[in-house]
């Protein structure tokens, strides 16, 4: 789903504060992580598997063909911690109409302009869907905000049906018989309707494993290699990581309102840090590919950003990029190109990733 011009400026209503789980194949599509399919999961439809909270499914064939059925963000809290382990909300609206919108954001220069590209998705784009992982020894002992996001949501919706169970874990789809029409063609409503008649589809296919977190899938990997070039066409490799006694890599897509939004205070931070002999980087994990590295340009470009952001070659696509299952996700590595401290997942405060930083530091030692 074409959305990336216009989630640069509805960042902060569409995903603030939200983890996108996604590795960012082509991303059209949101934050959600897609696995290699075979022919017969093929059949099924797209296959989605969120490891951070043991949920994988798959899309209804007819969603991912058309591709009118999206995830509007992937946000989840931590197992054994948070009560709202997944919170998938699911949107339809159709292509064409976002490409045509992609195409009027181009000219979309003022403030005003991009609001009323705003009003225009909004009146076109319905959410239909959540689905919701709960971790039920974490009802009354979770964050606060847990509790409400997910009573909140369950008011939204008339139906609450609980598709799968694993140990503590709970996943229930929320759905409505009837939606809000408004603002859509009749061409629009029948293909609207076409895809609600795959909730069913993809209610049977939902399972529920044990988390796997984001500390231990990159476990396995102990330092970082890469031999490719910036964004600007500059050749890097990781021979960097020895210019400084520590580097903070933050791993951020182009789709990603949260990533974008936490840039400015992430160049402050970059700012400060130089005199420490701290430097930092981005990864754009959703490059490489023409189109994401001309918008990757923009974005830093527009967020005042002068730390180097890389084009992933395979040796990080098939390494560290494959474990992480969120953007933005940020990790530390030493002078010796050794990953230390504790990788963040989601976007962060200036004083956090200070505070991660002082950590890694010791932990490096």
């Amino acid at each position: 789903m074409i959305k990336k011009f216009l989630e640069i400026f509805l960042a902060a209503t569409v995903c603030i504060s939200m983890v996108g789980f996604d590795k960012a194949t082509n991303s059209q599509n949101k934050n959600e992580t897609q696995q290699t399919q075979s022919k017969a999961e093929t059949l099924k439809g797209t296959k989605r598997s969120f490891d951070p909270s043991g949920l994988e499914y798959y899309e209804p064939k007819a969603w991912s063909e058309k591709g009118n059925a999206s995830i509007v963000f992937a946000a989840g809290g931590k197992y054994g911690i948070a009560y709202t382990i997944a919170q998938i909300p699911y949107e339809y609206v159709e292509v064409e109409f976002m490409k045509q919108l992609e195409k009027e954001g181009k000219d979309a220069k003022t403030e005003e302009e991009q609001k009323k590209l705003a009003e225009k998705y909004q009146s076109k784009a319905k959410e239909f869907l959540v689905i919701m992982v709960l971790d039920k020894s974490k009802e009354k002992s979770g964050p606060k905000g847990d509790i409400e996001a997910k009573e909140e949501a369950f008011k939204k919706y008339k139906h609450h049906e609980k598709v799968a169970e694993k140990d503590n874990l709970e996943c229930y789809v929320l759905y409505n018989d009837e939606y809000n029409e408004s603002g859509l063609s009749e061409e629009e409503k029948k293909n609207f309707k076409e895809v609600l008649k795959g909730i069913d589809e993809l209610k049977k296919s939902i399972k529920l494993s044990i988390p796997v977190s984001e500390e231990e899938k990159m476990a396995a990997y102990k330092n970082i290699e890469f031999k490719t070039r910036t964004i600007d066409g500059k050749e890097i490799d990781n021979s960097i990581f020895k210019r400084s006694k520590l580097t903070m890599v933050n791993i951020w897509a182009t789709f990603c309102g949260p990533c974008i939004k936490e840039m400015p205070d992430i160049q402050s931070l970059c700012e400060e840090l130089k005199k420490e002999n701290i430097n930092v980087i981005g990864i754009v994990a959703d490059t490489p590919n023409d189109e994401n590295e001309v918008l990757a340009k923009n974005i830093v470009k527009q967020k005042g950003v002068r730390y180097e952001n890389i084009i992933p070659d395979e040796k990080l696509k098939k390494g560290i990029l494959s474990t992480v299952s969120g953007v933005p996700t940020t990790i530390f590595v030493d002078s010796k190109g050794n990953i230390v401290g504790k990788p963040i997942v989601g976007s962060c405060s200036k004083e956090d990733y200070r505070k991660a930083i002082d950590e890694s530091l010791k932990s490096s030692k």
